[in-house]
């Protein structure tokens, strides 16, 4: 799942600066690094953050605004919500299923099987 959920939002819609998209991928990688569902120390997530300091700051902010983090009582601490991490968690699972399915017809339907009918449709 790592920087796929962000990286989608930049697929479908070209409007992305990069500066959205340097957050966008810190947003990523805040929440790869909260997927366990655990409290986090604010500060190591920010430094365990590859993007900027300020583009985690304001990846943290943007997810506790939205309320996909929750915050401790003194606020330096940070976890998924749990609606949060039971998203992530099925995103995992049908990312998982559409491999084995994949895999699956890949295997039913090998590559050579495939050439055969490329010439046979450059035929026509």
């Amino acid at each position: 799942m790592k920087r796929k959920f962000t990286s989608y939002l930049c697929f479908i819609s070209n409007n992305f600066t990069v500066p959205e998209e340097a957050v966008l991928s810190a947003i990523d990688e805040i929440l790869w690094l909260l997927k366990n569902g655990k409290w986090h120390n604010l500060t190591e997530i920010i430094e365990k953050c590859p993007s900027p300091k300020s583009k985690a700051k304001m990846a943290v902010s943007f997810l506790w605004e939205h309320d996909f983090i929750e915050l401790n009582e003194n606020g330096r601490k940070a976890k998924l919500r749990p609606l949060t991490l039971n998203f992530i968690d099925e995103i995992q699972r049908v990312e998982k299923e559409e491999a084995l399915s994949h895999k699956c017809f890949e295997g039913a339907v090998g590559i050579k099987e495939f050439k055969p009918l490329r010439r046979s449709f450059k035929k026509i």
